[in-house]
């Protein structure tokens, strides 16, 4: 059966439902969280409890991490009195599943070994698939490390994921792809409350907009997973705000210190900047639709799920233009991110695999990203489709103006497509 004992520090929204599905798989999980409740869940699945960080990482063979952010990290494998590094074993294996920048994996190679571990193993594993996926053991998963340890470590990364994808180059690299993948992810998620935004402003009937969408080049994952929140008001933080914003910022300094240009990922992170600002930090990423409706009526996309109009006749902009946004957005941004591979130094065949299995999917990337993969050149100018895709995002764009209704990531990624057609 191999190595089972497991201690697990970050028993949140994601790492409580890994952790609690390797519990039921027959590891023997020890997790520590500061809140008690998380901790509860996962003894009341079959775990133990740990009382420090170093009580979870001692007589363990792997230590698993799933907090916050890189700070949390650091925190708490050194800090304190008792941290994770004291009780961890000779030899052991931590395995990173935090999303943090791709430099700080070297910053923490070099303290463990500053800190005389150089023993330990550490292994790059960003994760991406929400809270289902953790629970019931399906996230993908982009492991990078040394190969023999990656190797290693394979049962138990193959319980925790439905698609492991092993990513060469070493340390740095799992969160290489992941920080590419969140650019389509952050960029997804604020356009599918853009885009239901002005369904609602309209007066649409917001549910018929939702299928127009889900049927046609406008689709993605993001939007077929957050819309359904906004037409039934329930902002339950099943991702809150503030994680979509710290990956966005994880991808824009990441692009900035390479001075490399993300424009439409830039865009996306200043509107989750104005969510935190009108309070929405700890609310789930789907509420900031309000930010784009009259701030008397905050559940006009709900209240609009059920209204008696007439499609594609009421209105200047229909369902088609919805879709239309949506589908311009997309495909600039899938052009983007795979520019950002590219910058970064990755596989562009597997990241185009990964991300159609992936949160970051929409419609267009899988229609229109394979085509380019040969020439290799990542531009609006070299996709067939664009001229096509360019005037229908014009078009939408223009109404939604005409309505004074803001549309900051279609306008950003129509600015593009003026970009490229100069290259034409």
């Amino acid at each position: 059966m191999g190595l089972r004992d497991v201690g697990f520090i970050g028993l949140g929204a994601m790492g409580g439902g890994v952790a609690i599905n390797l519990a039921r798989e027959g590891y023997n999980v020890k997790g520590f969280d500061l809140a008690q409740p998380l901790v509860d869940a996962l003894v009341k699945e079959g775990g133990k409890a740990a009382k420090t960080q170093q009580e979870t990482a001692t007589d363990v063979d792997y230590l698993c991490i799933m907090v916050a952010n890189h700070f949390q990290t650091s925190s708490a494998l050194f800090d304190g009195d008792n941290p994770a590094i004291k009780g961890l074993g000779k030899n052991r294996t931590v395995i990173l599943l935090s999303t943090t920048p791709p430099s700080y994996l070297h910053e923490l190679r070099q303290k463990l070994d500053d800190a005389g571990r150089s023993d330990v193993k550490l292994l790059d594993c960003p994760v991406s698939g929400g809270t289902i996926r953790a629970a019931n053991g399906t996230l993908s998963i982009f492991a990078a490390g040394n190969e023999e340890d990656v190797e290693a470590s394979k049962e138990i990364l193959d319980t925790m994921s439905g698609n492991l994808y092993r990513i060469q180059g070493g340390i740095s690299s799992g969160t290489k792809v992941k920080t590419i993948h969140q650019l389509l992810a952050a960029t997804n998620i604020i356009l599918a409350s853009e885009a239901m935004g002005l369904a609602a402003t309209v007066g649409l009937n917001t549910e018929k907009v939702y299928e127009h969408v889900k049927a046609n080049d406008g689709t993605s994952f993001m939007f077929e997973n957050r819309a359904p929140h906004m037409l039934q008001d329930d902002w339950s933080p099943l991702s809150a705000l503030g994680i979509i914003l710290k990956d966005a910022g994880i991808v824009t300094a990441t692009a900035r210190s390479g001075y490399f240009p993300t424009p439409l990922a830039d865009c996306a992170e200043q509107c989750y900047l104005q969510g935190l600002q009108a309070g929405l930090l700890k609310d789930d990423d789907a509420k900031l639709v309000t930010m784009y409706i009259q701030s008397s009526s905050p559940s006009l996309v709900k209240e609009k799920a059920t209204a008696d109009v007439k499609m594609h006749s009421n209105h200047q902009v229909s369902a088609d233009t919805v879709n239309d946004l949506l589908a311009g957005v997309h495909l600039a941004a899938s052009v983007e991110a795979m520019a950002f591979c590219k910058h970064l130094g990755m596989d562009r065949k597997l990241m185009c695999e990964i991300i159609s299995k992936a949160a970051g999917w929409c419609d267009m990337y899988t229609k229109h990203i394979p085509a380019m993969l040969e020439k290799d050149d990542w531009s609006l100018a070299s996709c067939a489709a664009a001229e096509d895709v360019r005037k229908r995002l014009e078009t939408a764009v223009e109404k939604a103006r005409l309505l004074r209704y803001p549309v900051p990531m279609a306008s950003a990624a129509l600015n593009l497509f003026y970009f490229a057609g100069l290259r034409g």
